[in-house]
């Protein structure tokens, strides 16, 4: 997700009045590289992702946001919610406060305070975003931009490790450890980020390795579920010019899930997560230097659990009852889930006198098994197995920055750049299961009545719904992709207060179908003990929404331009901005159907407007950022699944979407005359995100819950976008002499609902709820020793995080309850 610097520990180690007093940008280059601060200074591993309270307050904030303190002899400790950031959003060094970009970004300290381990507690801290996950997939929307096209089509929020992009969403959800900041870009970046980044970008940047500063630190946590997770981050300056650092982590904890809850009749699994990066950094002179790192990851968990919390007609007639306790789950296939990732990359950085020069390359290997029941139930209807859901990505890229050197740099930036991107994804193998269905003779009217004549594959179909009829499917179902942007944006100061920038993006985009056989067996007996008969089936062609034919394979190209003006009409900080600029997301397949030729779906366009306010008030005492934005999205990519849809798995594109709103974050300190280290943030989101026109959209009724491939979605409300979302958080510090410092904070989450499905039906409806947070900690200054006590969700209120809709129902994933534990730190 992004490369870049945040200072959070400087900013609290550094006298305030140094923080809001005149101050020039943040350099722009790194042609004399010095040591990289956050290797010496930033809270390492194990304070960014110590679960120390739910994750739920945003800091988007600089150190102008703090208030204005007396000088004393003594620098004092601020609060958390107050720092001083650094950013690299347009791929170089710049203070926060001279990004003319809507961004959100968070140190390990803010990370640490409100409970934020992984991407999905993002979700709570940036009140514009929605993590979810289902069926071991990230679903993720921005300002109601985002797709439901998870299995083989890429994400539409770009995500970013160490420069290194992630499109592979079940590894999406990863472990915030080692990191040194994260970054939310809001809104498309179309020009810098470019690939499929049409609702923006989420950028994690790990600590970088320090030739000076020897340390290590350990922290473990204990939390209820019988959570035992010990993490260790480690520095090693082996010489004056090579150093490397390591990090990892182990979690192992029970199910939040019910106790008595039963997969096959047998207790839900253990689950463990963990993960090792190793970076080096070789700096032979001072113009040039190179980074390495290694990662892996693996973790296993209870597979896609979910439940049948609201069957469909269909369901019900099959038997499907609702649960008396969503979160006692009861379905009849024994679930598993394993994931891994592991990743190569290379850095090599030249700085030449005008021009910084970056090579990146990198090798990525991921991999998810899972076993899904599609039902949801106790009924053995049908099953999901993916033995096997490879990604193998390779990457490079060569950025051209300039730098401070250049004769120009006063009044011109430019940066210019080569992406390249190759990578194979999909199922190698799945495996779709039907049961006997012989329940009530009904369901052959319904059978029936779903697949009208003239319906593509309705005879098909209708053998294989057939009361007393079972079937296995085995297919593989992989797309390759190949890849190339060239972009270049110049930002030129016209005056000390007017700048103008200028970006563009030309990307050429070749996708197409990798595998594409189906292995089909149907019969009338007991499937477990059959084999497959016949040869595979083996598509070369797939049809448009229209049934028209398109090649297995197609190219997509674009052009797609940024405008930027900003200004700095007084004295103290304030910027205002307004953007203009267009994001492209290519087209995709669906290989895995089973009685239909692969899908396809055209490439997705998304123009956007933002108009945006970043300033300091009350002589620096409040920093405020509002934006109001509009974004006009054509051919949006969703997905939606069903057995009468080719078999299992459907693509299609909404024809015209548009997502409109308002978004703001506050953060000052309260009294600061009075009462030193008491810190508010207040952020939140009005978003109306609605489909525009979406005539003959295929998914479920909402009338009667059954699919149909008629529906008329025009004028309903996006999915996974709540109309309202915010945070209020409060954090205080007390420094008690020079040995001791104790914190604690409070935070409140509010999501005022959203839905699921496109049909806006209320059974796939996650209604407004709101999530209380809280943690203490105590250090000891001279061993620099701390124990935080974490409460999440306090409340206990139940939501989910996730769904897939199918022809039986909602199989709800759900969300976590009430979570509470400790960390002890240690750092030395």
């Amino acid at each position: 997700m992004m490369a870049g610097v945040v200072t959070a520990a400087a900013a609290q180690d550094t006298d305030l009045d140094e923080l809001l007093g005149p101050t020039e940008s943040a350099p722009t280059s790194q042609s004399a590289p010095a040591e990289a601060p956050a290797a010496a200074d930033a809270a390492p591993a194990a304070a960014t992702a110590e679960p120390a309270a739910n994750a739920e307050a945003p800091v988007a904030v600089t150190a102008e946001a703090a208030p204005t303190e007396a000088v004393t002899t003594k620098p004092k400790r601020k609060s958390a919610l107050l720092e001083e950031i650094v950013v690299t959003a347009q791929k170089r060094e710049e203070s926060l406060s001279e990004v003319p970009i809507s961004i959100q970004a968070f140190s390990p300290d803010a990370l640490a305070a409100r409970g934020i381990d992984n991407q999905i507690g993002l979700s709570r801290a940036v009140p514009s975003l929605n993590v979810g996950s289902q069926a071991g997939y990230a679903t993720i929307f921005l300002r109601g931009i985002g797709t439901e096209a998870f299995l083989t089509a890429d994400p539409s929020i770009a995500s970013y490790v160490d420069g290194v992009y992630f499109p592979f969403s079940p590894t999406f959800v990863s472990d915030f450890s080692g990191v040194e900041r994260v970054e939310v870009l809001k809104g498309p970046q179309g020009t810098l980020f470019g690939r499929n980044a049409v609702g923006g970008a989420i950028s994690v940047t790990s600590i970088a390795p320090s030739f000076e500063d020897r340390r290590t630190d350990i922290d473990l946590t204990v939390g209820n579920f019988g959570l035992v997770k010990p993490r260790v981050y480690a520095n090693f300056p082996i010489t004056s010019t090579f150093a490397a650092n390591f990090s990892s982590y182990y979690a192992v904890s029970d199910s939040y899930l019910d106790s008595d809850s039963r997969t096959d009749g047998k207790p839900l699994r253990k689950q463990y997560d963990e993960g090792v990066r190793v970076r080096t950094r070789w700096q032979p002179f001072e113009q040039f230097e190179f980074l390495t790192g290694f990662t892996r990851t693996r973790n296993q968990n209870n597979g896609a659990i979910g439940q049948n919390i609201n069957p469909s007609p269909l369901g019900r007639l099959l038997g499907i009852q609702p649960p008396d306790d969503p979160d006692n789950i009861q379905v009849n296939t024994r679930l598993y889930g394993r994931s891994e990732t592991s990743l190569i990359s290379t850095q090599a950085n030249f700085y030449a006198p005008w021009l910084d020069i970056k090579v990146l390359a990198s090798k990525q290997k991921d991999s998810l098994l899972y076993n899904y029941d599609f039902d949801g139930s106790t009924k053995p209807l049908v099953s999901f197995d993916v033995p096997g859901h490879p990604a193998n990505i390779k990457q490079a890229e060569l950025q051209l920055i300039s730098n401070e050197s250049q004769p120009y740099a006063k009044w011109l930036d430019v940066t210019g750049g080569v992406f390249l991107f190759h990578n194979i994804q999909g199922f190698n193998p799945v495996q779709l299961e039907v049961g006997d269905i012989v329940t009530p003779p009904e369901v052959q009217d319904l059978v029936d009545a779903l697949l009208p004549d003239g319906l593509p594959g309705a005879t098909v179909a209708g053998q294989l719904l057939a009361p007393g009829r079972a079937y296995r499917v085995q297919a593989e179902a992989q797309i390759k992709t190949i890849s190339a942007g060239y972009y270049l944006q110049t930002t030129m100061r016209f005056t000390d207060w007017v700048a103008l920038t200028l970006g563009a993006r030309y990307q050429r985009e070749d996708r197409g179908l990798h595998k594409s056989t189906v292995n089909l067996l149907v019969g009338t007996t007991d499937i477990g003990n059959q084999i497959l008969n016949g040869p595979p089936i083996s598509f070369q062609n797939a049809r448009d929404g229209a049934g028209n034919i398109i090649p297995g394979r197609s190219v997509t190209t674009g052009f797609e331009p940024k405008v930027t003006l900003d200004f700095h009409p007084f004295l103290d900080e304030t910027l205002l901005f307004a953007s203009y600029q267009t994001a492209k997301k290519a087209h995709a397949y669906n290989a895995f159907a089973v009685y239909l030729p692969p899908q396809y779906i055209k490439p997705e366009d998304t123009t956007a407007y933002e108009v945006g306010l970043r300033t300091p008030l009350f002589d620096g005492l409040v920093q405020f950022n509002l934006a109001a934005f509009y974004y006009r999205i054509k051919n949006q990519q969703t997905q939606y699944v069903s057995l009468l849809s080719g078999g299992a798995l459907a693509f299609e594109n909404a024809p015209r979407s548009e997502s409109k709103g308002i978004d703001f974050d506050l953060v000052t300190s309260i009294l600061p005359d009075l009462i030193d280290g008491l810190g508010l943030s207040l952020n939140g989101a009005f978003i109306d995100a609605k489909f525009l026109r979406y005539p003959n959209a295929a998914g479920y009724d909402p009338r009667t819950g059954l699919f149909r491939a008629n529906n008329d979605f025009t004028g309903n409300r996006q999915t996974r976008t709540p109309k309202f979302s915010g945070t209020v958080a409060v954090t205080k510090l007390w420094q008690l002499g020079d040995r001791n410092e104790v914190e604690a904070g409070a935070d409140y989450y509010y999501n005022s609902g959203f839905y699921y499905s496109a049909s806006n039906d209320p059974n796939y409806e996650q209604t407004k709820y709101g999530q209380l947070g809280a943690f203490t900690r105590y250090k000891y200054v001279p061993w620099n020793v701390d124990v935080r006590l974490y409460g999440k969700n306090l409340l206990d209120k139940f939501y989910t995080q996730g769904v897939i809709s199918t022809d039986f129902g909602g199989v709800f994933s759900i969300a976590a309850p009430r979570e509470f534990g400790a960390v002890l730190s240690w750092k030395f």
